[in-house]
């Protein structure tokens, strides 16, 4: 059958070379079966490297902002009947280090208006104070909690003008507020000849 050596030699290279392809073959095409950590279904890198945790609700206090509108019972309002005067706002935000989230707000507010004129005479208000704040936003339960401590350094004076008589009503000095907002548009607390409300910036 064969004419030399060489043609011998030739013909047992062949096959060995194809029992070795054929081999390669056999044991790629079953490797996927015989493989109990394989599957036939296409892997996804997220089951490679673990499944990702479930993404956290995100907190109601991270990016908050707005303002807190400061209505005071000035002088001997009550005297008059008068309700809380608005004196303006002050502006806020939610800053967040670690995992808290830090409340701060300044600002300045100045105040005239001639808050009531009667038959009887003039009920006149001037009013000026720097206001700090200072606070956290806390969750409670599903609840977001503004938990305040407001600080007015300011001057007021009350002018009352009635039938010829003029009386002046001054006050200078710091006023400490203590709040517990819920975070919520128009949500209040009150005290003693204050109101505070509080506004979100949409």
């Amino acid at each position: 059958m064969f004419h030399s050596d060489r043609q011998w030699k030739l013909w047992v290279m062949c096959v060995l070379v194809s029992f070795t392809f054929t081999g390669c073959g056999l044991l790629g095409g079953n490797s996927m079966d015989t493989n109990p950590l394989a599957t036939a279904t296409p892997t996804q890198v997220g089951d490679v490297l673990g499944s990702s945790p479930e993404t956290e609700t995100e907190s109601p206090c991270k990016g908050l902002s707005g303002t807190l509108e400061l209505e005071i019972l000035v002088g001997p309002a009550e005297a008059v009947d008068l309700p809380p005067t608005s004196v303006g706002r002050i502006p806020f935000s939610v800053v967040e280090e670690g995992n808290t989230f830090l409340v701060e707000g300044e600002g300045s507010l100045d105040y005239y208006q001639e808050v009531l004129g009667e038959a009887w005479g003039t009920y006149t208000v001037s009013f000026e104070g720097d206001n700090s704040i200072y606070g956290v936003c806390e969750l409670i339960g599903d609840d977001a909690i503004l938990n305040l401590d407001w600080i007015m350094e300011g001057e007021q004076n009350v002018e009352v003008v009635s039938e010829g008589f003029q009386q002046n009503f001054p006050w200078s000095g710091t006023q400490y507020l203590t709040l517990s907002l819920p975070v919520e548009e128009g949500a209040s607390m009150e005290g003693e000849g204050w109101v505070v409300i509080l506004h979100l910036e949409q």
